[in-house]
């Protein structure tokens, strides 16, 4: 007995296609996850940046409200962008000369802004931040502003500002 096939030329490559289109419809699907997932990053580092800034700037604030003696009474904590700016985070510029308690309290200002500007320039390469001051009746108000690019190439800056009162 002989087994005869008959075959219908109507139907033949009818199945490669359907596979070429079906890797076409993943090929596009993976590409979109791509995408998101890209978008995800970008995101993600824009919140990381922002909560560094806060986290820089609620620091500065702790460290002028433990001089406050000073900080009420002098300019000494006041400090516009270019002051004291670190231009690389390099160890042998670490600021650490008020490690020991040795220092006045105007020395300790200073120690203050450059630790704050050093780790602005470690933590945050190329923002800037200033530190102002408003005086309203027997209260001093403290404005610690970061300005920063929370992705690359992307103008004009963010900013940060955080307020205290002493």
């Amino acid at each position: 007995m002989q087994l005869t096939t008959l075959t219908n030329g109507k139907h033949d490559g009818v199945g490669l296609i359907e596979v070429l289109i079906s890797l076409l419809i993943i090929a596009i699907g993976v590409l979109g996850m791509v995408a998101i997932h890209n978008r995800s990053l970008q995101y993600n580092h824009s919140a990381y940046v922002y909560s560094q800034a806060t986290l820089l700037a609620a620091d500065m604030l702790d460290r002028i409200q433990a001089n406050s003696l000073l900080a009420k009474t002098s300019s000494s904590y006041q400090v516009n962008a270019t002051a004291y700016a670190f231009s690389q985070c390099l160890a042998e510029e670490y600021p650490n000369r008020c490690e020991r308690g040795s220092c006045t309290t105007t020395e300790m200002a200073v120690y203050d802004i450059l630790q704050w500007k050093f780790q602005l320039a470690c933590q945050i390469p190329g923002s800037q931040g200033t530190i102002t001051y408003l005086d309203s009746g027997d209260l001093r108000t403290y404005t610690v502003r970061l300005s920063f690019t929370d992705r690359s190439d992307r103008f004009p800056l963010s900013d940060v500002v955080l307020r205290s009162i002493l």
